[in-house]
């Protein structure tokens, strides 16, 4: 008996020392587990810190219809832009086919690649854009310019471009047109388009830019939309050629929206605008982007008619001034735009080559001058929002607009000079009248790109009826088996009508 309890009380404390041990092992198993699941959490944790630090690093991507792809480094020491311009246009202008009248020809009007890239939070930036237009219009570069935005550091500060082709704003910048991209015209009003200064293409200068300054501190309840002073050679010198001359060019603008603060629909959409531009003709370079009085109907390629003409390099040496103010008032859906310019060129001694003199090199002493008018309007019809809603940006949208321009070139090369007119179409009139009227009508099938219709009606009071010239080409008189000239007058009139259906979208 003694022994059995012998036996089994050293079975039992065998038996609970096993399971002391046991339950120690389980113990400490646990504790390993659980410094390892620690370990484990704390290199999870170090781990999602690298990788939110390396996001954190990575360059960010955005995009917004109209303004392209950025892509933008995070501390913001540079970023890269990438847009894209296209216009496609089917052509059916009335005339002859075979002078390039286009009926139905596909011509790609626009195809413009466009980069910028941005250097240490913008305080630099690269804008260079290749023109690739059909119809023989591409010129290599649309616009290669270098920006200093000093406004970056200081409001007071402009922002300062240079460059082989940059961009400027001249008289009726905005309200001539509006927005080839997004607005119903289809292009600049006829007289503008045909200068030297058009889009504000110059080279070989500089141009200081204030955009976007409030005038609340003075009491105005708006801003100052854009003001700009530059010397460049305008339309002469792109693409980084060279300028044989040193006289300077100049320009200057302003536009204001003064009431843009105020909270009242009717007020704050107004905008007013004045530029001049001041272009010194210098008869010894022939290169001058202001030595010629020419207008230009719409139509591009071999089919494009001139209306008015003194001839290449035809007006002599002295100051040309283009100026002119414009309106804009946007409420709502609609937009209005009026514009005026005038132009007066001093035309002194030294006319080129292709002078309007039958004597050249002593000046034409005459009297030209040149105005132009136009009020559009932009209206957008409806929109998945409904009636009278919309926007370039929202699929859907329906746009109709209306434009009327009138241009009057007037050109007396003897006044006080006994000398006559002899260039261009000069020996048939030296003056003209040219109206348009414009209808337009657009679908805004993606933000952006829209299709559309143009209808033109030009109405002309003079119009050159030599064989093979405009008043033959746009079937406005007739021509014979000897090739002359039939049912034609010297400056006669005449109006015809041009139809443009486009495709033009903006990445």
């Amino acid at each position: 008996m003694k022994k059995s309890f012998l036996v089994g009380s050293m079975l039992a404390a065998f038996l609970l020392a096993a399971g002391t041990v046991r339950a120690q092992n389980v113990d400490q198993k646990i504790q390993s587990l659980e410094q390892e699941l620690s370990q484990l959490k704390e290199q999870q944790i170090e781990m999602k810190k690298e990788a939110t630090a390396q996001a954190a690093a990575m360059p960010s991507f955005s995009y917004r219809p109209g303004n392209g792809v950025l892509i933008e480094a995070a501390d913001k020491s540079w970023s890269l832009r990438q847009s894209f311009e296209a216009h496609m246009r089917y052509n059916f202008l009335s005339g002859r086919d075979q002078v390039g009248r286009s009926q139905g020809e596909l011509e790609g009007r626009r195809f413009r690649p466009q980069f910028n890239l941005c250097i240490n939070n913008c305080l630099w930036e690269l804008d260079w854009r290749l023109d690739l237009d059909g119809f023989g219009g591409n010129s290599e570069l649309q616009r290669g310019v270098i920006y200093f935005h000093g406004e970056n550091l200081s409001p007071w500060l402009p922002a300062v471009q240079f460059g082989m082709d940059t961009t400027n704003s001249g008289p009726n910048s905005r309200s001539r047109q509006g927005s080839g991209g997004t607005g119903a015209q289809a292009e600049y009003d006829l007289w503008t388009q045909n200068q030297g200064f058009n889009t504000g293409s110059a080279g070989s200068g500089i141009t200081l830019t204030w955009d976007d300054r409030s005038l609340s501190s003075i009491g105005i309840p708006g801003r100052i939309s854009r003001a700009e002073v530059g010397m460049n050679a305008y339309g002469e010198g792109g693409d980084g050629n060279q300028v044989n001359t040193d006289r300077k060019d100049f320009h200057t603008y302003l536009s204001v929206e003064p009431m843009s603060e105020v909270k009242n629909k009717w007020l704050s959409g107004f905008l007013f605008e004045y530029g001049a531009w001041f272009c010194n003709v210098d008869g010894r370079a022939l290169a001058n982007g202001c030595s010629r009085y020419r207008v230009r109907d719409n139509a591009r390629g071999n089919g494009r008619q001139t209306l008015f003409d003194t001839g290449s390099n035809s007006i002599g040496d002295g100051l040309h001034v283009q100026h002119g103010p414009g309106i804009l008032w946007s409420v709502g859906p609609y937009t209005l735009r009026t514009a005026l310019n005038f132009n007066t060129s001093e035309d002194g001694r030294g006319a080129g080559p292709g002078s309007i003199l039958q004597t050249s090199g002593l000046g034409t002493r005459g009297h030209k001058s040149a105005r132009m008018f136009l009020i559009g309007h932009d209206l957008f019809l409806w929109s998945p929002k409904g009636f009278l809603t919309g926007s370039a940006s929202t699929t859907g949208s329906v746009l109709v607009g209306q434009h009327f321009e009138r241009t009057d070139v007037a050109i007396d090369c003897g006044r006080g000079s006994g000398l006559t007119c002899a260039g261009g179409h000069l020996p048939q009139f030296h003056r003209n009248r040219i109206l348009l009227r414009e209808w337009d009508l657009w679908y805004f099938v993606a933000p952006r790109m829209s299709i559309g219709a143009s209808w033109l009606w030009y109405d002309v009071s003079n119009l050159d009826n030599r064989v093979n010239n405009t008043g033959q080409n746009l079937g406005l008189c007739r021509r014979n088996a000897a090739a002359t000239a039939t049912n034609c007058r010297s400056g006669g009139g005449g109006d015809w009508t041009d139809v443009f259906l486009n495709w033009r979208y903006t990445f």
